[in-house]
């Protein structure tokens, strides 16, 4: 008996970056809830995008926002939050400042954070994916909880990070690839798996009470909370290799065929 179904967001239920998401998944969410199935959106994004993709449905499902720096609830009371200590993000903005072409986004509670409103992040974060999002002077002075720093990289974050930052930083904090564009940095204490299993404590639910989806390497740590495993089709090997089954792509609506085949009948 499931109780409780945690799905990625960009590359499992919409393309990376874009609000394009099934409006099915709306009137499959609702009929989980009336069979007592509660559904989670676990992403990299925001509380506040989260909240806008999921409208309809907004007051029905539970957050875990980025990556797992926060759980919150149907109405967005916030039950868990694990931000980073002031001096480690000073040194971590300081030298992924000197990473070539990249642009650094800072994660709080309510907003997100760039340095200027003239770079690539800040107008495509609010238009492709509506964040709730500040341009300021500093990001190493910033009075919010920050839980993540986002290394944003127009054709392949993972390559440019791993070129020294990688070597430098890899034994301090958890460095997430987030699609082709991102590198998330965060406390290795934060993602989503440890976030989705706060939910499973609190509710009481077992491994075999869930099923889980995604797609990339920040997503591993979710599919191990759950006997009933996911990687969609269109998904990093390493996830495939990971999960107990495979579903269909992201663009033939692989989770919203699971639900409805294996809940829903």
């Amino acid at each position: 008996m499931i109780k409780l179904v945690a799905s990625d967001v960009d590359g499992t239920l919409v393309p990376d970056g874009t609000f394009e998401i099934d409006p099915e998944i709306y009137d499959v969410i609702k009929k989980l809830k009336e069979k007592g199935i509660t559904f989670v959106a676990a992403s990299g994004r925001q509380y506040a995008s989260l909240k806008k993709l999921f409208a309809p449905v907004a007051d029905r499902i539970l957050y875990i926002p980025d990556n797992g720096g926060f759980v919150r609830g149907s109405k967005g009371e916030t039950w868990l939050k694990r931000p980073m200590e002031k001096d480690l993000i000073r040194a971590i903005v300081e030298d992924a400042e000197k990473l070539p072409d990249v642009e650094l986004m800072l994660c709080g509670r309510d907003y997100a954070y760039v340095g200027s409103e003239d770079g690539r992040l800040y107008n495509w974060m609010r238009e492709a994916y509506r964040y709730e999002i500040k341009a300021v002077s500093d990001l190493t002075d910033i009075d919010d909880d920050i839980v993540k720093i986002s290394i944003f990289h127009p054709e392949d974050a993972e390559r440019i990070v791993k070129d020294w930052f990688y070597d430098k930083w890899k034994d301090t904090v958890l460095l997430a690839p987030a699609g082709v564009y991102w590198v998330d940095c965060s406390e290795p204490s934060i993602n989503k798996g440890s976030a989705l299993q706060f939910l499973l404590d609190k509710y009481e639910i077992k491994p075999d009470e869930v099923m889980v989806f995604g797609d990339n390497i920040n997503d591993l740590g979710m599919l191990a909370c759950a006997k009933e495993s996911y990687a969609i089709g269109s998904a990093r090997d390493e996830v495939k290799q990971a999960a107990a089954h495979v579903a269909d792509t992201m663009r033939n609506q692989g989770v919203i065929k699971v639900l409805k085949e294996q809940l829903l009948k």
